[in-house]
């Protein structure tokens, strides 16, 4: 069992929610379903987060508040879901208002599903581009980088997926860091408002490019990487909004490609 990620439509009218309440409103219903789940995830000493939400929708443009979630550890999520199906989905609590639930996508621009096996399968390329949809930015001491390093972004990528997926990644960060480059970029500075303070972040793509020598085994590694971005999301505040990545999939190139 893989990450996967659904969106979650919810009726709403009223005025627009931070980021920050939107995310504390979710961490109160998933205690309505699961205590033990929702007390894991307010620890801060958790560690690398094993879920993202990403706000997509808002008040003003007709379809209520949607939002998405991914989860890159399935099976800490299992008990809340199995409630969930029982129980029926609780509302999300915002503004001593509770927003009753209207749709769940599974299937979409946003949502989906894929095993482990099945992520970077099949792309040969030595060549990604990822899209920067919401602002993303990276801790650096008391700063906030808002650029597309190479060694950031996918080492970011490589320290979830070893947090959470059943193998380790073949790949070390010394050769990451080494090895993967940026081609070419097109972004700009966009600043995050999380209900607390403005991060200053950046939008657009970023095309990077695996160089040097290395075999199969450390290609595929490399797409699978780029293939989880859009689960595992990128840099900082990925439980608030921000880091919301996904690949271009013109640059995937078919096993018969050269």
């Amino acid at each position: 069992m893989g990450p996967y990620a659904v969106v979650l439509r919810y009726r709403w009218d009223g005025p627009l929610p931070s980021p920050e309440e939107i995310h504390a409103g979710f961490l109160g219903m998933v205690g309505r379903l699961d205590r033990a789940l929702a007390r894991l995830l307010h620890r801060g000493d958790l560690g690398r987060r094993p879920f993202t939400l990403t706000p997509l929708g808002y008040p003003g443009r007709g379809d209520g508040l949607v939002l998405r979630l991914s989860v890159l550890d399935p099976p800490m999520f299992a008990q809340f879901w199995q409630r969930w199906q029982r129980r029926g989905p609780p509302p999300l609590r915002l503004h001593r208002r509770f927003l009753p639930l209207v749709d769940v996508v599974e299937q979409g621009p946003w949502a989906g599903r894929k095993s482990w096996e099945e992520l970077g399968a099949g792309a040969v390329g030595r060549t990604v581009r990822l899209i920067f949809c919401t602002p993303t930015s990276f801790r650096q001491g008391d700063l906030d980088l808002p650029l597309p390093v190479p060694r950031l972004v996918f080492g970011g990528l490589w320290e979830k997926w070893n947090a959470f997926a059943p193998s380790p990644c073949p790949l070390s960060l010394p050769l990451l860091e080494r090895s993967v480059a940026l081609s070419s970029t097109r972004v700009r500075a966009k600043v995050f408002q999380d209900g607390r303070r403005a991060i200053m972040g950046f939008v657009g793509w970023g095309e990077f490019r695996l160089v040097g020598r290395h075999g199969p085994e450390v290609v595929r590694a490399f797409q699978a990487l780029a293939d989880f971005a859009f689960f595992a999301g990128v840099g900082r505040k990925t439980t608030h909004g921000m880091g919301l990545v996904r690949r271009e999939p013109w640059l995937i190139q078919s096993p018969s490609a050269s």
